[in-house]
């Protein structure tokens, strides 16, 4: 086998592309016409257009959007000539499951019963259990209703018949209730959590009713009477307590400490509420003390970590060593401990940071910046097969993501790359990652390369789509053209059609608010929700309020990624306890989980972009080392 670039192993697909799919346009546009005709009910265009399209690679889908339509009058044999005529096919699968739901619908039981296969879909469990009950076996099938019923979240409406039958039976116990009420509280199921309560009797109701009110609204745990001491209660008021702490934790405290006094609470839960009480305080106290039993390690994170920013380095040697190996070993206290050690002039300092530094992730970058190494990118290209790429060309199911994804219906062309991985052999990956490269889904790639475990292989992991923007966008701003792919890669992983669940939009995940605002600033038109999922559009707004924040924050790249995560405001607050201790203390200190990891896979991705693109610089400027200091 020989090592083939990426360059040449695009060449080779382009020319196997065009060969094999042709990129017929016209099949394209009457592929387009088909789809629209039947979502909107022309028939008889449907039909017209789909007859020409015998030869095209999409006609499967054709025939399946046809079948769904008249699927609940499809007989068993048709059905199961379909099936045979999709295997192979991701298709399969989402027909058949359809087709048996609506045998369940019409109660053809026996038939399901003979058709069924396991999914893990709940409402196609409850229909086998349904069926399972009609056929006799009722025991058997109410023996698997607890599980079904006891999760965090509402069930779909084919479980409740089945559901009523086994609650009529006396099958909820408050044990049984306790348990999902619990369950659906921890997923915020409220609806679910307020339903659950006509199911406690005595003294349990009281609790539940507590334990609900507290998730509602966390400081009504104040109300210390309200609570039973009984181990309902006591649950309910360890559950209220961590809730109220996320909030208000030194008022948390102070409640706690009138609840452990009054309460017979076993020893486990005072453990449990004092060690969660240590890690809310922590995040706005520089200084923490609580008598714990013991220390878990978690705790001695806390602890560590609070010696990190107040360059306590004895008291930081001797919590990392109090920690178990699992958590020492990890690149984070061992870049820590390293720094310690030097710092209090132990050369084993330097053996630790030294090895450290070969490791190509945030903490190797920052020992790397310590010793004064060049940092490791540990980069390797990939070995392909020119054999395999022949191979995969010739695949059906190549065939048709790649045509999926040129008529812009990613979804299918997703079902389509999942299939295909978990249909192919492993030594097949590297080149299945190949095709999507030339294909120019980016996302998709990196997704790839990923699950391929191609770790190493930084051209496909780290690309650099849309270079002539951000190039002239940066030069632009003045922004450093690594940091930007960086946030671009760590946003979006450069999807233009990427939306948030809060409505950040585009390569670089501008809420429309922020563009607007940005658009202004720079005296652009503002964008409207279309025109922001332009990537010349998003790339160049993203890069104006990027330059925005690092004005603001003295060009200080950490504090102004933190900032583009989680907005101005919370950075803020945070640079009024953290302004002038060392930068990479302070990111420690992110009380969000979310913008601490976030911070580190940015300032990481830099660091690899700056050396993919010749542009070589530290983790950390110099003048990055301290965090600025907040004028308030």
């Amino acid at each position: 086998m020989v090592t083939h670039t990426w360059r040449w192993l695009v060449i080779l697909l382009c020319v196997a592309c065009q060969s094999s799919l042709g990129n017929d346009y016209e099949d394209r546009r009457a592929y387009k016409r088909a789809v629209f005709a039947i979502e909107t009910g022309r028939l008889r265009e449907f039909n017209r257009v789909r007859d020409g399209l015998d030869n095209y690679v999409l006609k499967p889908y054709l025939d399946f959007y046809e079948a769904r339509r008249r699927i609940s009058s499809i007989g068993e044999s048709n059905a199961e000539n379909l099936r045979r005529r999709w295997k192979g096919t991701p298709i399969e699968g989402r027909f058949f499951r359809l087709w048996l739901g609506t045998q369940a619908k019409r109660g053809r039981w026996t038939r399901y019963l003979h058709h069924y296969e396991p999914t893990g879909d709940p409402a196609a469990q409850c229909y086998y259990l349904r069926a399972l009950y009609r056929d006799g076996k009722r025991e058997e099938a109410l023996s698997q209703v607890p599980a079904l019923w006891g999760v965090g979240t509402s069930q779909p409406k084919s479980c409740d018949p089945l559901f009523k039958e086994w609650i009529d039976l006396g099958g909820v116990t408050n044990e049984i209730a306790w348990d999902r009420l619990q369950l659906a509280l921890e997923a915020n199921s409220v609806t679910l959590a307020n339903y659950l309560q006509r199911f406690f009797s005595g003294t349990v109701a009281r609790s539940a009713r507590s334990y609900y009110d507290v998730h509602v609204r966390p400081s009504r745990i104040r109300n210390i009477d309200v609570f039973t001491d009984d181990v309902y209660g006591r649950q309910a008021i360890v559950y209220g307590l961590l809730r109220y702490a996320r909030r208000e934790p030194a008022k948390a405290l102070e409640t706690w400490r009138r609840y452990r006094t009054n309460y017979d609470f076993a020893d486990y839960q005072r453990q449990y509420v004092e060690e969660n009480l240590v890690m809310e305080l922590s995040k706005v106290e520089s200084k923490v003390s609580l008598e714990l039993g013991s220390y878990s390690p978690e705790i001695l994170e806390v602890l560590a970590d609070q010696t990190t920013r107040t360059r306590n380095y004895p008291g930081l040697v001797k919590w990392i060593r109090a920690m178990p190996e699992s958590y020492r070993i990890t690149p984070k206290w061992r870049y820590w401990y390293g720094k310690a050690l030097l710092d209090l002039g132990d050369d084993g300092g330097r053996i630790v940071l030294t090895e450290l530094a070969n490791e190509r992730t945030y903490y190797g970058f920052l020992a790397a910046l310590v010793m004064n190494l060049e940092p490791a990118l540990n980069q390797e290209r990939v070995a392909v097969d020119p054999a395999k790429i022949q191979t995969l060309n010739a695949l059906s199911g190549v065939r048709r993501m790649s045509e999926l994804y040129a008529v812009g219906d990613l979804p299918n062309a997703r079902r389509e790359f999942l299939y295909l991985f978990e249909e192919l052999a492993q030594e097949f990956w590297p080149a299945l990652v190949s095709y999507i490269i030339e294909m120019g889904w980016i996302d998709q790639a990196v997704i790839a390369a990923n699950r391929a475990e191609l770790h190493d292989s930084l051209d496909v992991r780290f690309p650099m789509p849309f270079l002539d923007t951000f190039r002239r966008h940066a030069f632009e701003t003045s922004m450093p053209l690594p940091m930007l792919f960086a946030i671009a890669r760590q946003e979006s992983v450069f999807d233009p059609s990427a939306v948030s669940p809060k409505g950040a939009r585009g390569v670089m995940q501008l809420m429309p608010k922020t563009a607007r605002s940005t658009a202004d600033k720079i005296r652009e038109k503002r964008p409207d929700l279309t025109s922001l999922m332009d990537p010349l559009v998003n790339i160049r707004l993203g890069a104006h309020y990027f330059a925005e924040l690092m004005n603001r924050y003295d060009d200080n790249r950490a504090v102004a990624a933190a900032a583009y995560n989680a907005g101005p405001t919370r950075v803020d607050e945070w640079l009024r306890r953290f302004s002038g201790i060392e930068t990479d203390a302070s990111i420690e200190q992110i009380p969000l989980r979310e913008t601490k990891s976030y911070v580190k896979n940015v300032l990481a991705g830099s660091q690899v972009y700056s050396r993919m693109l010749g542009m070589p610089s530290a983790v950390m400027e110099l003048h990055e080392q301290r965090v600025p200091m907040f004028d308030d």
